[in-house]
């Protein structure tokens, strides 16, 4: 997925970060004067109002689980038939082994010398095992593949994974920002990438797979690893969410709309189409819904500006994570696109974003 090069590596997946092309807020301009700005007024004030500076800037990202990832089986030929030992001892794909026989193991190959004593000794490895919340205990007897002449247990297991996308937001005291608006799932397992932690680092868009109907676009990007912007500490489904370790250059603040403050109508999203600049495009909010409790889908966006349309197709891989505005504040992110119409997709209500970020 990640390709290496003189410090760069380069990205195919999506999420998306940014900052807004408006200038520093000045001190002197209050929270009531952004609000009015916005349409809100004082006396309207009776739930709490986050304000964050929209992101838009392309991200690279790099995952780590606090174990070994089950991707999936491999199926061992012995003399009989083909199976895999993991597989049959209950192991599934998306689990995470953090020991084994008791010791902690975070590389793939650290497992190598437990699974050879054990069949040296005709006896199981014990493993621990993070299933969502929960934590099993399960062993696993290795057995001899005849074509290798080696003792498995009939796992593919990794410990990492890489992509681009797009920042949504951050909020300059706490430094917390989010990105991507959906969850990071593994590629092979199709299960969510976690538990994780990771680094989060600025990327250049390098170009744009246009989007066709039933053909997924995309955007690739360079990744200079050296400059590090922070530290990713947990993968939801409404996103990746973490720290800055830096100022961002622009730090003007919006108020974040709640899901009921949304309108059917137009609006704009925050992206790059190429380098780092970020530019703003028209779309349509094409319905909303106002949302009580946490949901992925809450609104239906349809791509509108001529611009974007011929250099992107519609909704790319990349695009990801793309705030969404309307009226002077931060309704959501672009998560999803439809695949037979990729000028249409999906978007998240901002304030579930918030929420697992910490900030509200």
């Amino acid at each position: 997925m990640a390709v290496v090069s003189r410090g760069l590596f380069s990205f195919l997946l999506l999420f998306t970060f940014w900052t807004t092309d408006g200038a520093v807020t000045k001190a002197e301009q209050t929270e009531t004067e952004l609000l009015q700005s916005a349409g809100f007024l004082k006396a309207e004030e009776k739930r709490e109002r986050v304000f964050v500076v929209p992101g838009g800037q392309s991200v690279g990202v790099q995952l780590e689980t606090k174990g070994l990832y089950v991707v999936g089986f491999h199926f061992i030929q012995t003399d009989t038939n083909r199976i895999s030992p993991g597989e049959e001892a209950g192991l599934l794909p998306g689990d995470v082994i953090t020991r084994i026989n008791g010791h902690k193991v975070t590389e793939p190959q650290a497992i190598r010398p437990y699974v050879q004593k054990a069949a040296d000794g005709k006896t199981s490895v014990k493993l621990t095992v993070l299933r969502g919340k929960k934590t099993l205990s399960l062993s696993v007897k290795p057995i001899k593949d005849t074509e290798t002449k080696s003792s498995k247990l009939g796992l593919y297991i990794k410990n990492k994974t890489a992509g681009i996308g797009t920042l949504t937001f951050y909020e300059p005291k706490s430094k917390k920002f989010g990105a991507l608006g959906h969850v990071i799932s593994d590629v092979q397992s199709g299960k969510p990438f976690a538990p994780v932690k990771g680094t989060l680092y600025p990327a250049h868009v390098t170009g744009i797979k246009r989007a066709t109907e039933g053909i997924p676009g995309e955007k690739a990007a360079e990744i200079p690893t050296e400059e590090r912007w922070g530290t990713v500490t947990s993968n939801t489904p409404f996103g990746l969410f973490g720290r800055l370790d830096r100022e961002l250059s622009r730090t003007k603040l919006y108020p974040a709309a709640h899901p009921d403050e949304v309108k059917e109508g137009p609006a704009q999203i925050w992206t790059v189409t190429k380098d780092n600049k970020i530019e703003t495009f028209d779309i349509s909010i094409v319905r909303t819904v106002e949302q009580s409790k946490p949901a992925i889908k809450g609104m239906i966006i349809k791509m509108t500006d001529p611009r974007l349309i011929e250099k992107t197709g519609g909704i790319v891989q990349g695009m990801s994570g793309s705030p969404i505005l309307q009226n002077g504040r931060v309704v959501g992110a672009v998560t999803h696109v439809f695949v037979n119409d990729p000028l249409s997709g999906y978007g998240v209500h901002i304030d579930w974003m918030l929420k697992d970020a910490g900030v509200l």
